[in-house]
């Protein structure tokens, strides 16, 4: 039903501020196939919210403007500190061909509560036409800068990018194969129920 999932993660920038940060990207590829019609899976994915529910970790979704959402995804750094990424984005569509989510800048602000901080995400699914339906190209990339705990501050800058580095590509790989395992469940549920 799919074709394999590409997962790529590295550094965004290796220098150091006054508060010390690991800086973190990442970036995943799944092609999924669909044997609808090409307007029925773009229907299905126009259920943003719905979607985005499907990403593991994923705490919390609120839309705070039309076609603009933020969500809350949690972690943790492997040390038992709870964090969660927070990213404010806006969605694109065109009709039965593309839809996009890009960081919004226009975000409500909160008060930081624990070990949050402030993401950014891309998002894109384009559709086609393939000979048993639709394939539907699905492409997340995410950019962290995650402050360092307090208790870990005496560990060298270098050896928590490294940690960083390899959590990253775990979750990147957690993320997308839970998070096409869901959609491929829920699809064939929802796809049963609209034909």
């Amino acid at each position: 039903m799919t074709a394999p999932s590409a997962v790529h993660t590295g550094v965004v920038a290796d220098h150091v501020d006054h508060e010390r940060c690991i800086n973190l990207e990442g970036q995943a590829i799944h092609v999924f196939q669909f044997n609808t019609p090409v307007y029925l899976a773009y229907e299905y994915f126009l259920e943003v919210p719905h979607i985005l529910q499907m990403l593991p970790d994923m705490l919390d979704i609120q839309l705070y403007a039309l076609d603009h959402y933020r969500l809350v995804v949690g972690a943790t750094d492997g040390h038992g500190h709870a964090m969660a990424a927070v990213f404010d984005l806006q969605a694109d569509f065109e009709e039965d061909r593309y839809m996009s989510l890009v960081p919004a800048m226009n975000g409500p602000t909160t008060r930081p509560r624990g070990m949050n901080f402030n993401g950014n995400l891309w998002a894109e699914a384009v559709f086609q036409p393939h000979r048993h339906g639709t394939a539907v190209e699905y492409t997340v990339e995410i950019e962290l800068k995650i402050p360092i705990p307090r208790v870990l501050k005496a560990i060298p800058q270098k050896f928590l990018q490294n940690m960083g580095e390899r959590a990253m590509s775990y979750k990147m790989t957690h993320m997308i194969n839970g998070f096409v395992q869901s959609l491929e469940a829920d699809f064939y549920r929802w796809s049963h129920r609209v034909a």
